[in-house]
This record gives C-alpha cells, sequence and structure tokens, in this order.
C-alpha cells in the first residue's frame, strides 16, 4: 500500500486540471530594481550574479529565502527573493562568502525585500527584514520585520496547504 503525500499533487483552480506536484518554492530570479532597467542601462550599469547584485555602485542587493512552515507538515514553503542591503553589509557578506562557519561570524544585517510577490497584498516590495546569514553553499535566510504584513504572519503561523494549492494554480499558469 502506497501512502500519497498532500504534496504528492493538487487540483488546479485555475486549468480544472490535476497536476503531479504541488511545488513547494518558488524564486526571484533577479531583483525587481534590476528588472526595472533597460537593456541598455543592465548593460552599463548593473552587476548580476546568481545571488549578489550591484547596480550603479549604489544599490547592492543579496538573494536568499523567506521560509514558512508548513502547517500540519515537515516541510517548509520558500520564497527565493532578493533583498537590498547597504554596501558596509554586502561588502561584509562578499568578503565571507566562502568562510566556512560564516554564519557565526557575521550579521544579522537588516535589508528590504526587493521583489513584489503577486500574492500578497499589501505588496512585499521594500518590506524591512533581517538577513541571517548560513553555512556556506545555503542561501541567507530573511526574516520579515514588518509584523502585520501577511507574509509575516506567515512565516510566523504558517501557511495551509489550502493556500499553497491558491499560489500553485496562480502562479503555474503566469
Amino acid at each position: 500500500m502506497s501512502f500519497m503525500s498532500p504534496l504528492d499533487g493538487y487540483f488546479c483552480a485555475t486549468c480544472k486540471q490535476f497536476h503531479s506536484e504541488l511545488p513547494i518554492s518558488y524564486g526571484a530570479d533577479f531583483p525587481d530594481s534590476y528588472l526595472s532597467l533597460n537593456e541598455k542601462e543592465r548593460e552599463q550599469l548593473a552587476l548580476i550574479g546568481s545571488d549578489q547584485c550591484i547596480i550603479d555602485e549604489e544599490m547592492y542587493f543579496i538573494r536568499g529565502l523567506v521560509e514558512l512552515p508548513i502547517i500540519g507538515l515537515q516541510d517548509s514553503f520558500l520564497w527565493g527573493v532578493w533583498a537590498s542591503v547597504w554596501e558596509e553589509a554586502f561588502e561584509e557578506m562578499s568578503k565571507n562568502w566562502e568562510t566556512p562557519g560564516r554564519e557565526k561570524l557575521i550579521g544579522p544585517f537588516k535589508g528590504r525585500i526587493n521583489n513584489a510577490l503577486s500574492e500578497y497584498s499589501p505588496t512585499t516590495l521594500n518590506l524591512k527584514c533581517t538577513i541571517r546569514i548560513q553555512p556556506v553553499g545555503s542561501r541567507p535566510l530573511f526574516f520579515i520585520d514588518e509584523p502585520e504584513h501577511p507574509l509575516a504572519i506567515e512565516q510566523r503561523q504558517g501557511i495551509s496547504l489550502e493556500r499553497i494549492q491558491q499560489i500553485a494554480s496562480a502562479l503555474m499558469h503566469k
């Protein structure tokens, strides 16, 4: 007898079909500030890698995760987002990027989320957050500092499977 996990599939409200997996992570490939630049501006002003971005030597961004416990399960739901940070914090993180034990040596840092997640109102753009460095090879964790925002509430109290299904139905068809 095989046991089916609640994450093994869901009925999509958008296309009215059954999908065989329920995604529990979504990620923004770029900070919104980078996306707001045209192609020429990106070439001239921006340096971007998989986890760091600098725009015009004035704006600094780090890629990390907002982790939400899934109610009733051991798994977590992950939003991969970017946060703007001060230049000094960016330089300290960069200097220690490959340093073993970095999570005990530096941080926490303050930042602001630089992605507007469409599934939240009010917007997540510019939400204050605390950035906690993780071991080498793991992205930093972002903790939302505005306790009344729906994302902060889900980070504290957890996210339901029904809410994850709503997010999947909306995002998988964009």
